[in-house]
């Protein structure tokens, strides 16, 4: 019986405290004459268990079956006697509520070797980062609107961290998403979503920042799994700037790639996607690693693959990727810059942080060229383009929402633009520690 009353009161809380938010804006009278209702409904509801439990006792042993028709014979009584204006509204229904804060420590050092006229010193920073969103669900869930607000030092679309500084100022806050997505149920398969948005495409998170989320239109179709083969494609349209005189910077995108079973507990996910860059020179972006000034760099027209496997070993998942990029459009004459059109990256992660006591460990090696990919939303962290070196990193879950975790990076040019030297290995070398602490909810 005793199991029978933690159902029951559970149940009895769910009901109680869920339409107590349709109050929240009455006025003080409504307010109190509310509370005294609630806590009538709790005296009755107390009342009727303890009926149900003197029952119990004086009737002897029950199936599971009578008591379970007991219980749903309480809930019942309870529903019907719920008072008018108690109820949910309808626009709470489908809601929901997720975001995170992280806090960070930061360390960055620099090895500059023979590299002319920097200043560049060791930088030391306590950083936080702040993102709630909301999602609502409509029509059976076919339609999603969301929304999300992010911490930020400015509006760059490569990083949300803050750092601690301006004399206890108060600090930005900035829209990080904004869309609606459909996804159809008589079209099994397909989606379609406009807005800012979260990354729809696959790549790596050194390629394209994973804080940087584009703005436009999205399709995706995914066709029915054919034996362990299941193909998907995908299209889209990005506004990178859009600019009164007619002359907009535009990102075209389409993908196609297949998911596949190819053993037991052994996922492969191939993907290939061809990007074209209109514009970009005009776009407003920085270089950060392109040739300076952009005009150098006739276009940017990618083709990408991406590559992974995901198995379990020892219990535990592992996930190694490797992925290429080329830009076809790359015709740059300045020296050392010719040429300068392949990017690789390739990682390994083996773990997930899912509940407490979870860890993971994972590394990555990345090798981007000058003009490879646009600078502007490669990595931050890993120092843009015309960079390569190494990630390594670890979680660990204290508890189901709160980790820790430590990220190194280990960077360097793939050519020193600054410097005439040319002759040291570690010329421009970058060390990056990041130690977070992470409560998601």
């Amino acid at each position: 019986m005793g199991r029978t009353r933690n159902v029951v009161v559970g149940m009895l809380l769910l009901c109680a405290l869920v339409p107590s938010l349709a109050v929240a804006e009455e006025d003080e009278e409504d307010l109190r004459t509310t509370v005294e209702a609630l806590k009538q409904r709790l005296r009755d509801q107390d009342r009727r268990i303890a009926e149900l439990e003197a029952r119990q006792a004086t009737s002897g042993p029950t199936t599971v079956e009578a008591q379970k028709e007991q219980i749903k014979q309480v809930v019942r009584e309870m529903r019907a006697d719920k008072k008018e204006g108690l109820t949910t509204p309808s626009w709470l229904e489908g809601l929901k509520l997720a975001g995170d804060l992280r806090l960070r420590y930061e360390y960055n050092g620099f090895n500059w070797g023979a590299t002319q006229g920097s200043e560049k010193k060791d930088r030391n920073r306590a950083r936080y980062r702040l993102r709630v969103g909301v999602t609502k669900t409509w029509l059976d869930d076919q339609l999603e609107v969301g929304f999300r607000l992010a911490s930020g030092e400015n509006n760059d679309a490569t990083s949300t961290n803050q750092s601690f500084t301006q004399d206890f100022s108060k600090k930005p806050v900035w829209i990080d998403l904004a869309y609606a997505k459909y996804t159809p149920k008589a079209l099994k398969g397909f989606s379609v979503i406009g807005g800012k948005m979260l990354r729809p495409w696959l790549t790596n998170e050194i390629f394209f920042d994973s804080d940087v989320n584009p703005e436009g239109f999205w399709a995706e179709y995914k066709v029915a799994k054919v034996g362990p083969v299941e193909p998907f494609v995908g299209a889209g349209y990005f506004v990178v700037n859009e600019s009164a005189d007619g002359e907009d910077s535009t990102m075209y995108i389409a993908q196609a790639g297949v998911k596949a079973d190819i053993a037991k507990d052994v996922k492969y996910t191939l993907a290939t996607n061809y990007q074209e860059w209109t514009d970009y020179s005009a776009s407003g972006a920085t270089p950060r690693g392109n040739d300076s000034p952009l005009s150098r760099v006739p276009g940017f027209r990618i083709i990408s693959l991406s590559n992974n496997v995901d198995f379990p070993v020892f219990g535990r998942p592992l996930n190694v990727f490797a992925d290429v990029a080329r830009n076809c459009g790359e015709g740059d004459p300045t020296h050392n810059y010719t040429g300068q059109d392949n990017a690789y990256a390739a990682g390994i992660k083996y773990g997930q942080n899912k509940k407490k006591g979870d860890w993971s460990l994972k590394y990555r090696y990345a090798w981007v060229e000058a003009d490879a990919l646009p600078g502007h939303f490669v990595d931050s962290d890993f120092g843009f383009a015309n960079r390569k070196g190494h990630v390594i990193g670890g979680e660990y879950s204290l508890l189901d929402s709160l980790t820790v975790g430590v990220n190194v990076f280990l960077t360097q040019p793939v050519f020193s633009p600054t410097t005439t030297s040319g002759s040291s290995r570690t010329e421009d070398m970058t060390a990056t520690v990041m130690a977070d602490l992470i409560w998601k909810f």
